[in-house]
């Protein structure tokens, strides 16, 4: 019991060096570029979101703390690094940041909470999609445009045929992305049936998609036999092409391949790289 309150009293006080008793000072600024570092081994924004960032200006503020006195202050960047790197590339001379005054300790711990990996937001991008096909938006100048090319807009296309209740927890964070591509490559009586079972259980997970599969049969290997797909909305018709092509399969490998990516650590260029290959498969596969 004596451990356990002593571990109680650490942490305690642990806590009080990197927690500010009162909020700290901050204020909203635009800062002078050269004032402001960042990772010049991070990979360069694409030309698409430097062209957005043109026009619209920074979505969000970079969080910096002030570093040094007098006119020449740097700013130690705690979060939105990836932002102050486009913001220069998009020729932004004075970056509006938002500048706490905190120690050094403080910053540290901050800068380490903030940077935590981050999923994309892939159930935003599946609704803007949606929208963007609606309008009649044509698919290869959406891929040129976006810089995400045909790939990714295919493997996107996938979640408009996505059961709504899952489909819904998607978009509140509730389920997997991984989970959610791979149920929207499943039947329309198996997704029923799962979607029943996140309403029940309150959650989905791949052991819930081995199940299923399970219960839907397979041959003598094991090997899940899925029922045929919904035929695919009019909307993502353009999307879809014939695996008798072997352009067609080699694209839908390289596919796979960059989703597998996105769901790892693995470098930006690299998956830049896959994103590129399977572009260009997909100008041979139409």
């Amino acid at each position: 019991m004596s451990s356990n309150a002593d571990a109680a009293i650490d942490l305690e006080r642990f806590e009080l060096r990197l927690f500010p008793g009162d909020p700290p000072p901050s204020c909203d600024l635009h800062a002078e570029e050269n004032r402001l570092p960042y990772d010049l081994s991070a990979p360069p924004p694409s030309p698409a979101l430097v062209r957005v960032i043109e026009h619209f200006g920074l979505p969000e503020r970079p969080l910096v703390a002030t570093r040094g006195e007098g006119e020449e202050d740097e700013y130690q960047v705690l979060r939105g690094g990836a932002w102050i790197r486009a913001a220069r590339e998009a020729g932004i001379d004075r970056v509006p940041v938002r500048a706490l005054e905190l120690p050094d300790l403080q910053a540290a711990f901050l800068a380490l909470v903030l940077n935590q990996p981050q999923a994309a937001d892939v159930a935003a991008q599946a609704d803007a999609l949606q929208a963007l096909l609606e309008a009649g938006v044509d698919e290869q100048d959406l891929a040129r445009a976006s810089g995400l090319g045909r790939g990714r807009l295919r493997r996107l296309s996938s979640l408009l045929e996505l059961h709504p209740a899952l489909r819904q927890a998607l978009r509140e964070g509730c389920i997997r992305p991984q989970v959610a591509f791979a149920v929207s490559q499943l039947s329309p009586a198996s997704q029923d049936d799962l979607a029943a079972l996140y309403q029940r259980e309150g959650e989905l997970g791949s052991a819930d998609l081995k199940r299923a599969g399970e219960d839907g049969g397979g041959d003598r290997d094991g090997a899940v036999t899925r029922e045929p797909r919904r035929e695919a909305p009019a909307r993502t018709a353009a999307l879809d092409g014939s695996l008798d092509d072997p352009a067609v399969l080699a694209r839908r490998q390289a596919e796979e391949l960059l989703h597998t990516l996105e769901q790892t650590e693995v470098a930006d260029e690299i998956r830049r790289q896959v994103a590129e290959v399977v572009e260009q498969l997909g100008r041979i596969a139409v």
